[in-house]
């Protein structure tokens, strides 16, 4: 029904779209940023973990004002969820083809990032 081949070709393809994806977001928040702060010095907020948005919400809310960072940051978060992405795509395969033991360790793997995101301190 299902075959490792056809399977091979989703995660490619999905993998090349994310990837794809965050680099043009990153270059692109590169650019602006370069575009806007180039003349100027290094901020040193910049270097600081802090000044980064970690928040799902807010990093949308800066990349829709054409923020150089969010839009930086929205290139990271679509890797991230290319991620996500693959080990979803990966578990489902597993419990479509039946094979108990891969479900079972990719699904506490999709658990283990999902509670990762949402779990902060």
């Amino acid at each position: 029904m299902y075959s490792v081949k056809k399977m091979e070709e989703v995660l490619s393809i999905t993998l090349l779209i994310g990837i794809l994806i965050a680099m043009a977001l990153v270059v692109l928040g590169s650019i602006l940023y370069l575009l806007q702060y180039g003349s100027d010095p290094l901020q040193v907020e910049l270097l600081q973990t802090d000044a980064t948005q970690t928040n799902i919400k807010k990093i949308g809310q800066a990349a829709l004002t054409f923020s150089p960072a969010g839009i930086i940051e929205l290139g990271l978060l679509v890797l991230v969820v290319t991620q996500f992405l693959r080990v979803a795509i990966l578990t489902w395969f597993y419990a479509v083809t039946r094979d108990i033991w891969f479900t079972i360790f990719s699904g506490f793997i999709l658990l283990v990032l999902i509670g990762s995101l949402i779990w902060r301190n």
